[in-house]
């Protein structure tokens, strides 16, 4: 991951081969994000909201939110300093052929990351270019996507889905699903909930299948995990 959090704009790149939860918190920069490859849940309030290759989303500052990273996630973050000018509500990117061409760009970048030279102007330009954009609602989604919403880790799918689940969300559903269980198991852990409680609550077959799985997508218990989190 690189950064340069000391300019106006800067940008972060993140790759991951785990389940990755995210922290809610409340950031003072404006951030775009956008997803290149796999998919996550972005949590606004009690929502979790999914997004999958292609889509972004704008989160205005002071913006209370969480983005859980799933395995194989390949996003990039464009972080605005409130001194300047940018979009005044949070919302969906729509489809645009520029702005994730340059995320893109600076995803790969391999010269000197100076504000002065072309590193900084496409941060400059991806910054233009989000100022034009017209957002639309966080809930505003396709069907399959909607489905996935209502319930992250208890969707089920037809015969129809299973393939444009795979194409979008970049695995299938049942790994899918189980990150999202295993998530969930974390978050009511730090809550005081106990093991046996959560292994029967999320459908594992017993706490050791629950820790095995915990390894597998997580790589640690999910008691550490909320021990530290």
């Amino acid at each position: 991951m690189t950064s340069r959090l000391h300019y106006s704009i800067s940008y972060l790149f993140h790759a991951s081969t785990k389940l990755i939860p995210g922290k809610r918190q409340r950031h003072l920069k404006g951030q775009a994000l956008l997803v290149h490859q796999g998919s996550g849940l972005l949590q606004l309030g009690r929502h979790y909201y999914p997004l999958v290759a292609g889509q972004g989303v704008y989160l205005a500052s002071e913006t209370l939110f969480a983005w859980h990273a799933f395995a194989g996630a390949r996003v990039s973050t464009l972080l605005l300093s409130p001194r300047l000018e940018q979009p005044g509500d949070s919302g969906r990117l729509p489809a645009s052929a520029l702005l994730p061409a340059l995320l893109d760009k600076l995803a790969h970048w391999q010269q000197p990351r100076d504000w002065q030279g072309p590193y900084g102007r496409l941060c400059r330009a991806a910054h233009d270019e989000l100022r034009e954009l017209s957002f639309t609602p966080v809930d505003s989604q396709p069907p399959l996507l909607a489905k996935v919403c209502r319930d992250p880790s208890g969707f089920t799918l037809d015969g129809a889905e299973q393939d444009d689940f795979r194409r979008l969300f970049g695995t299938d559903g049942d790994s899918w699903r189980l990150q999202a269980r295993l998530l969930f198991a974390l978050r009511d852990l730090g809550q005081g909930t106990g093991l046996e409680q959560l292994a029967e609550r999320y459908g594992f077959a017993g706490v050791p299948q629950f820790e095995q799985d915990c390894r597998h997508w997580l790589g640690s218990l999910c008691h550490q995990r909320g021990k530290t989190g």
